[in-house]
């Protein structure tokens, strides 16, 4: 008997044990849930304290299971995305891909996908962003999701849109239009026609996208969403503008400005259209009046750019008032904000390229740890895998070889960047424009003002790129020549000859091979002749090699223009002849810099030759 009460007594108390163990999973459950949805609503206001929740659940709960670690990863890669650390969010979204791929589950697996393309996209790495989305794709096409195939058609349509491939991107959009129009989702198909009008828009196709922001504004009074109305009666208002419609933008940039005071709004856009509108009608009064009021909003943002684009018109409004000290205010304040800005730009580039070298690093140390682990583990292994592993090891040793080309090339760029900005130029050609300014020639110095401001975008685009078309690096040296002419007042005259047998638009070069020549020519040779300067580009073909020749009737080099390095900064020339070599093609080896002189051996301009080969 006594036994058979202990043998009972030790059934209740497993029995016990076993309910609590049940009841405590289903807690764990509910509060990891619980714990998640908080989630949602921290992750754009406080992502450090999402990110805190987040690791915090995997150290709580010891018996996470694999579907839940892979939800946490999938969350935390949601916040990095939404906070631009797109880095961070691709790593997450990876880890999490695999293991919703190991799990089979192929709607959480699709949603990573989306993700992963969209932060590729962001991190300007095109290719991976549209394998990521086909992918997408294809997986939302097999689960028949139309909300995972909308947002990857989305999605694609954003790859191409930003590839400048338009026909595609339309039709990528207006399928994404049509799940949604189906779904009757009025908020995402209001965002859809918007992207399908700015295509129409970017076609040159004006008369659509208007069509287009009218149907928008229609479906749009079905739902209370004003913010989203005020955003379309700006594009209406912007593209009556491009058909010279003045009098409609004004009624739609006047209706947006209404319904912002009604929800207590601040939107600089319907002010800085109306000062457009009225700027184009000559009623400067009031195009000062309409671009003061978004320079204010602009301010309260912190936009740069469009402050300095506000400035540059009212420095041309001022002076067409006739009012000098107020051009010479926004001019003082537009300097001020070019030079934050540039120091902005570089900052981000540095930045970028920054994090590229690190994720790159992580990258190698990764492999480098797995690389030490297998040597240990197989260390008594067959002669096979000790090959293997040698194999492995120069493969890893050729990546790291590639990777620091990679970065010195990256470091080329940096200073190239700076050799092409330097600030004499930069304040000499400023205070060339602010004398035309003070003479009282506004059109002249708008001209020139969004010339040089091309300059400078086409400098910070360009110097990123690996490649551009022989017809951007034509038309960016034509903008620098042009601005250099403007500040030497036109002291000498230029001819560029590009032979037949070119085809401009198909032909890439490395961006800014011409610049530093030309410049040498103005600044060592045309600068001190006063007239009858004259400076030659010609660009022939030869078979698959690109001939440059620049060549100037200027001074001639002196002894300092000579040297290579001076002062111990890296010099344009020989910042130029590194980047051939990181080419390998031995394309330095065809770098001449000629003397000329003249019968009575005295000098008279200078020529530089080099050749490319081409694809």
């Amino acid at each position: 008997m006594k036994h058979c009460f202990l043998s009972i007594f030790l059934i209740y108390i497993s029995l016990f044990f076993f309910l609590l163990s049940c009841t405590q999973s289903k807690v764990n459950t509910t509060d990891f849930d619980a714990a998640m949805e908080t989630t949602d609503s921290l992750m754009i206001y406080s992502p450090k304290k999402t990110i805190r929740i987040l690791d915090s659940l995997k150290l709580h709960y010891s018996d996470i299971s694999e579907e839940q670690e892979a939800l946490l990863l999938f969350k935390k890669g949601e916040v990095y995305y939404v906070n631009d650390l797109y880095l961070e969010a691709i790593q997450e979204h990876q880890k999490a891909y695999t293991l919703f791929s190991k799990q089979k589950d192929n709607y959480n697996k699709t949603r990573s996908l989306i993700t992963l393309s969209a932060a590729n996209l962001r991190f300007e790495n095109v290719e991976k962003s549209q394998e990521y989305a086909l992918e997408a794709l294809h997986e939302a096409t097999l689960l028949s999701d139309k909300r995972l195939l909308a947002k990857a058609n989305n999605l694609l349509f954003q790859l191409h849109f930003t590839l400048e491939d338009y026909s595609k991107a339309l039709d990528y959009i207006q399928k994404a239009e049509k799940i949604f129009t189906d779904e009757k989702d009025t908020v995402s198909a209001l965002a859809i026609k918007s992207n399908i009008a700015a295509v129409y828009l970017k076609q040159k196709n004006n008369q659509k996208a208007l069509a287009v922001y009218k149907e928008s504004l229609h479906l749009g009074k079905n739902i209370n969403a004003p913010q989203t109305i005020v955003k379309i009666l700006n594009n209406i208002g912007f593209t009556y503008i491009e058909v010279k419609e003045y009098a409609f933008a004004i009624q739609f940039f006047e209706s947006a400005i209404d319904l912002n005071k009604n929800i207590d709004a601040i939107n600089a856009a319907p002010y800085k259209g109306l000062g457009y509108v009225y700027f184009l009608n000559n009623d400067f009064k009031k195009a000062i009046t309409n671009y003061n009021a978004a320079l204010v909003i602009y301010k309260q943002n912190k936009n740069l750019p469009e402050q300095i684009e506000i400035l540059d018109k009212l420095i041309t409004l001022t002076i067409q008032e006739k009012n000098p000290q107020n051009a010479l205010m926004y001019q003082a304040e537009r300097d001020q904000l070019q030079v934050a800005l540039q120091t902005i730009e570089k900052e981000r580039l540095l930045h970028f390229s920054t994090i590229k070298y690190k994720a790159k690093e992580k990258e190698i140390a990764l492999q480098y740890e797995q690389q030490t682990n297998k040597k240990n583990r197989w260390l008594f292994g067959s002669l096979l895998l000790i090959l293997t592993l040698l194999l492995f090891l120069l493969g890893s040793y050729l990546y790291i070889t590639k990777l620091k080309a990679a970065n010195k090339a990256s470091q080329l760029e940096q200073s190239l960047l700076r050799v092409q900005m330097n600030p004499h130029f930069i304040f000499n050609t400023l205070a060339a424009i602010q004398n035309i300014t003070l003479e009282n020639s506004p059109i002249k110095a708008s001209n020139y003002i969004a010339k040089f401001s091309k300059l400078i975008r086409q400098n910070f685009d360009y110097v990123q790129k690996e490649e551009i078309t022989l017809e951007q690096e034509i038309n960016m040296i034509s903008n620098y020549i042009e601005t250099q002419q403007f500040r030497f007042q036109y002291s000498f005259q230029y001819v560029l000859t590009l032979s037949q047998n070119c085809n401009s638009q198909s032909i890439k070069v490395p961006p800014m091979l011409l610049q530093p020549f030309v410049e040498n020519a103005i600044e060592y040779g045309l600068k001190e002749k006063k007239e009858d300067g004259l400076l030659e580009i010609n660009i022939d073909k030869e078979g698959n090699q690109l001939c440059f020749e620049i060549k100037d009737n200027g001074i001639g080099r002196s002894n300092e223009a000579k040297q290579y390095k001076k002062n111990g900064v890296l010099h344009a020339t020989e910042i130029f002849i590194e980047r051939l070599k990181l080419r390998k093609k031995s394309e330095e080896e065809t770098f001449q810099i000629i003397d000329l002189y003249d019968l009575e051996n005295q000098p008279v301009g200078t020529k530089i030759v080099f050749k490319i080969y081409i694809k």
